[in-house]
Order: C-alpha cells, then structure tokens, then sequence
C-alpha cells in the first residue's frame, strides 16, 4: 500500500546505498535482497582507488547482448536479470560498486522501546558511542530480542546482523543488515557501510526487525485502519469495510499530495540556456 507511493515520489524517502566491490573478470552482482521488489534507483561505479561514483546507464537486453561480445575493461552500464545487475563490459580490474535502492520496510515486532503494552524492559537503546570510525562501536543500555525466535531471546555474538533504528522522524534505519559481535553491553559493528547517520538514542534491533512503521507517526493510524480493513474482509464484515476503505481513500491521497515537494520553500529551478544563434 505504502510502497508504491513512496517510491514513486523519489524524495529519498527509504533511500538506501549499498556498497560492494567489483572484482576484475565478474560481472554479475545481486541486487540487495531487501530492495522494494529487487528494484533499484541507481547504479553507480568508482575508478579503482577513488570514491568519485559515476551513474551506469541501464541497458536493454538487446543492447546487453552487444556488450557482453567486448573484452572486459571499464563498464560502461548494466541490465538488470532476475536479482542479479550484470555490468558491461565486464570489469577488467576492482571497482567500487553502488547500489541505491529503496527499503523494503521491516517487520513490526513486540514493542522493546516501551514498556506500555510491550517488553517489561526497554531494551537496544544506544546510550553511547565509540569512535564509529576506526572502532565502529556503539554501547546499549540492554541487549535486545531476537523476536523472530520461537521463544524470543536476547541477540549474541554474531547470532544474527542487525539494525539501527530511528525512534523518531520516518523511523528510517541509521544502518541496515550489519554484521556485529557483542562484549557484554558493547557491540562492535562489522562491515564498512557509512555509519555517520548514527546517534545517541537510536535502537539496534535484529535485522527486519522494527517497533514502528517506517512511515511518519501522524500516518500510524492510517496503517492500522488498514489492517482493520483486511480483518474485516476476513470476517464477512464488509460494510464495515467498506466505510473504513472509503476513509482510507481520502488519508492515502493527503499521504500522497504532502511528500513531495520534499522542501516547501524552495521550488525546483529551471536553468536557462542562451541561445545558440546561427
């Protein structure tokens, strides 16, 4: 219901960037699995050794056949087959690859953020941080759940990649599908992906694993109307169904109309060009 909405308005709403290295003589690379409907908004590439990404053009299959003829050198593009984006021509040394995409939105589990109708304890607050740079850790108040367990647990070392929650805003991810090890309260954050979107307060979770839809909080309400609609339809009740659906219509629409633009005062510019005169 959401999804459609806030990828098509492009505001950077669930933007997400996902980093791999290109290796010489490969030139297929999967789409991240946690992509909207293994969608993508762009694919860029850097010379090997530098973080100056420039945007592939995406090619059609026809066109994709005509590349794949060339020796390997530097790709100049991409098309896209099942969850794989295949670089042509194939890399003839190590690129850096990057992936935008938007976020599939994760699961809502047992609130731990609140002890008001959730766990008895609030659990996975970031209460500091250390030097995310070089030692990329951060320290929580508890450890969190793992709430995809048939008994939920507390997470351990390396049991499963996490998240890093906003508890505010669109309660977007600060991080996505990390890899950690725990020391006691401590955990230390694998990988390389950019954590500067990290702050005091934030929540780890287990990865797909949120207390709040990823969507501002005024808009709550919206998707639990939803939902009811859905157990309605279940139930046979559908003239109750169809009075909340006919509400919905109306909430969907100003959901719509106020995401973009994203800056209310700043209008977008039209850049004038001189005339070119014979």
């Amino acid at each position: 219901m959401f999804e459609d909405i806030v990828t098509k308005t492009r505001a950077g709403y669930w933007l997400k960037r996902y980093l791999v290295t290109a290796t010489a003589n490969r030139s297929r690379y999967r789409i991240p699995p946690r992509a909207c409907v293994q969608g993508l908004e762009a694919v860029e590439i850097a010379d090997p050794g530098t973080t100056n990404y420039r945007k592939l053009d995406q090619k059609s299959s026809d066109e994709a056949v005509y590349w794949e003829q060339q020796p390997a050198g530097v790709p100049m593009g991409y098309w896209i087959e099942g969850d794989q984006a295949v670089l042509v021509p194939t890399p003839a040394a190590a690129y850096n690859l990057r992936f935008k995409y938007y976020l599939r939105p994760s699961l809502l589990m047992t609130s731990q953020s609140s002890t008001l109708g959730g766990a008895a304890l609030v659990r996975g607050r970031i209460d500091s941080i250390t030097n995310l740079v070089s030692l990329r850790q951060v320290v929580v108040n508890a450890q969190p759940f793992d709430y995809s367990l048939g008994t939920p647990a507390a997470i351990t070392s390396g049991s499963v990649n996490i998240d890093i929650v906003k508890p505010d805003g669109w309660h977007e991810l600060a991080l996505v599908n990390c890899t950690q090890t725990l020391s006691g309260l401590v955990i230390t954050l694998g990988g390389t992906d950019d954590t500067s979107d990290i702050a005091v307060g934030d929540f780890v979770r287990a990865a797909e694993q949120t207390d709040w839809p990823c969507l501002p909080d005024d808009f709550h309400r919206v998707l639990a109307d939803i939902g009811a609609v859905k157990v309605l339809a279940e139930i046979g009740d559908l003239e109750k169904a169809s009075q909340l659906l006919e509400s919905l219509g109306a909430d969907l629409e100003r959901f719509r109309s106020i995401l973009t633009p994203r800056v209310k005062a700043s209008p977008p510019r039209i850049p004038l060009r001189p005339f070119a005169w014979r």
